[in-house]
C-alpha cells in the first residue's frame, strides 16, 4: 500500500513537473507546455503545439483610442470572421477559419488583449490551461 502511495505521488510530481514553464512577456506571464513553442512579433505572443494541430495567440495592446466593439469587428473583419458578439462579460467572441479559430477581445481604455485559438478540437484541454495560467501584470 504505501509502495502504491509511493508510486501515485511520484506519477503526479513527475507529471506536473514537466507539463509547463512559466514565461514573462510584456504585459502578462504564462503557462507554456513542454514540446510547445514560443514566438513573439511586436505585441502578438504565439505559443504553438510541435505538431502545430493548435496554438494560442495572445495580442496585448494600447487600444488607440478605439473601443473594444470596433476593435472587436476591425479584427473580425481582417480575419474574414463572423459578425462579433458580446459575452456577459462586455468582451466580444468571433469565429474565423470556419469555426477552426475562435477569438475573443477585452480591456480598457489603456490595454486590450485579443486572444485567439486553434485547433480547439484536437488541443482544447491543454489550450484552456494555457488560458487558465494567464496572470497579468
Amino acid at each position: 500500500m504505501r509502495r502504491l502511495l509511493l508510486a501515485a505521488l511520484l506519477i503526479v510530481c513527475m507529471s506536473s513537473c514537466a507539463c509547463a514553464e512559466m514565461m514573462e512577456f510584456r504585459y502578462f506571464s504564462l503557462d507554456v507546455p513542454e514540446g510547445w513553442t514560443v514566438s513573439e512579433e511586436g505585441s502578438v505572443i504565439t505559443v504553438t503545439a510541435r505538431d502545430k494541430s493548435g496554438s494560442l495567440s495572445i495580442t496585448a495592446d494600447d487600444p488607440g483610442g478605439k473601443s473594444i466593439a470596433e476593435l472587436a469587428e476591425e479584427y473580425a473583419q481582417r480575419l474574414n470572421g463572423t459578425a462579433p458578439e458580446q459575452d456577459e462579460d462586455g468582451g466580444y467572441t468571433f469565429e474565423f477559419n470556419n469555426g477552426v479559430s475562435q477569438a475573443v477581445i477585452d480591456g480598457d481604455e489603456d490595454l486590450y488583449l485579443l486572444i485567439i485559438g486553434t485547433g480547439i478540437e484536437r488541443n482544447g484541454e491543454v489550450l484552456g490551461e494555457i488560458l487558465e495560467s494567464l496572470e497579468m501584470k
